[in-house]
């Protein structure tokens, strides 16, 4: 009867044991993270015949079916994303990521950049996304961008 009760609280135990480490041990960064102070940026030339006000409403509208957008500023030509805690396809709080979007100065490239942090609050580890990075140019360059020889 001793060991039966002691196999029960040892059970208990073991399994407190794995749900603590499932709940508070972050798993690994997705295989896209890519650790980082100084996120990389891709440049895009924006095809002549595309007005500004053409080229901005198309992305602003691609961004909107992926993210919330948290900065809008169409007259600097900036926009910025909320954090995003699905990208890797489940809801994950250890990792998120953002997307900024910039037009240069005479409105003929745009510009994007993503962020990506893993850790989990108050541990936080800089980085960026390269998958993310890749979707978003591919997706800008099929909208606006100017087609190269």
């Amino acid at each position: 009867m001793v060991k039966r009760k002691y196999l029960k609280n040892l059970l208990i135990l073991l399994l407190g044991a794995i749900n603590f480490l499932l709940i508070y041990c972050p798993s690994r960064p997705p295989k896209t993270f890519v650790r980082t102070m100084e996120p990389t940026w891709a440049s895009i030339e924006i095809r002549k015949e595309l007005s500004y006000e053409d080229a901005w409403n198309l992305i602003v509208d691609a961004l909107a079916k992926k993210f919330d957008l948290e900065v809008i500023s169409k007259e600097g030509g900036y926009v910025r994303t909320a954090w995003l805690y699905t990208w890797t396809g489940r809801v994950d709080q250890n990792y998120r990521v953002r997307a900024i979007i910039k037009f240069t100065p005479d409105r003929k490239k745009v510009e994007i950049k993503t962020e990506a942090e893993y850790g989990g609050p108050g541990k936080w580890v800089l980085g960026w996304d390269e998958s993310l990075l890749t979707t978003l140019k591919s997706d800008i360059m099929g909208l606006v961008g100017r087609a190269t020889r």
